[in-house]
């Protein structure tokens, strides 16, 4: 039995599809977005220096919750899809459910960035950074809806999306989907709330992501080769649990809702999983264990 817990351990640790967030760079299709970045010329090449994670601040977040049985338990959603805000009667204005406060619903601004990601951590810009002209001549832009259900003690993240636009200043024809992710589950402890994701588009030469072995691999070659990179979105949701004096009834295209809004900060992080193989021989050692215990058994 001994033989079997030790190899238990072995194929419990070589199995598991997990990596450390890694450094970042992005790479641009020419260097001409750097023009600015400092005084003179701009550099030679078209990527941005290393940096440890996207950041954002004051995202407007809404969060949908289906009020058809009185109450704000079971499923939800979270968007800040224009279409899909404006099907439930958004932007309105009225008294929350408590009878008392006055809650005023709106459609997130992005130009004065309830859209954007605002940081390419710890790359500061304008000067003195290698950040290819990031919040000068280009950013970066999120769309999202996620889905879930609502408990006693929080919310669980079920599926979803998290798109990611590139966001030319002064040329709308070169905006793009650059980065797709599709959300695989969530953990909530306290207020923190972290989301995961699996990468399941990214624009080929785009996102380069740091492995644990110190190797940049661009997601988009991850991707063609059958791997996953991952993200990892960190913010906070106080209080988990929506009150009274937070939410608005509304008429919902399905039945009554209950809306909350809350401007979020936080943090998105990027990881390349180990390689599969890994799993293969976690998968052999679980047999050998097994078969080590049998003949013991037996003898």
């Amino acid at each position: 039995m001994k033989t079997l817990t030790i190899s238990l351990a072995a194929a419990t640790a070589l199995t598991a599809n997990v990596a450390s967030a890694g450094l970042m760079y992005i790479n641009l299709p020419d260097n001409s977005y750097d023009a600015g970045r400092f005084i003179g010329a701009p550099d030679a090449n078209t990527m941005t220096g290393t940096f440890d994670e996207f950041g954002y601040s004051q995202l407007l977040a809404t969060s949908i919750y289906d009020f058809t049985d009185g109450s704000v338990a079971g499923s939800f959603f979270d968007t800040n899809d224009p279409a899909t805000l404006a099907s439930y009667g958004i932007p309105t204005s009225g008294t929350a459910l408590d009878g008392v406060t006055t809650v005023d619903l709106v459609m997130p601004n992005c130009p004065l960035g309830q859209c954007d990601i605002d940081a390419l951590s710890p790359l500061v810009p304008p000067l003195a950074t290698d950040n290819e002209g990031f919040l000068q001549t280009w950013d970066l832009q999120v769309e999202y809806t996620f889905f879930g259900d609502l408990g006693a003690s929080g919310p669980t993240y079920t599926g979803g999306t998290f798109d990611i636009y590139f966001n030319d200043f002064t040329d709308d024809t070169n905006d793009r989907l650059v980065l797709t992710g599709e959300l695989t589950g969530s953990a909530l402890s306290g207020a923190n709330l972290d989301l995961f994701f699996d990468i399941t588009f990214a624009e080929d030469n785009f996102l380069f992501i740091q492995d644990d072995n110190g190797v940049f691999i661009d997601a988009f070659d991850k991707l063609a080769a059958g791997g996953t990179p991952t993200l990892e979105l960190d913010t906070n949701v106080d209080p988990p649990i929506p009150t009274a004096n937070q939410l608005l009834l509304v008429a919902g295209p399905s039945g009554p809702a209950a809306v909350r809004q809350t401007k979020l900060d936080g943090s998105v992080t990027g990881s390349i999983p180990e390689p599969a193989t890994l799993g293969l021989l976690g998968a052999g050692l679980l047999g050998i264990g097994f078969a080590g215990s049998r003949r013991r058994k037996h003898a």
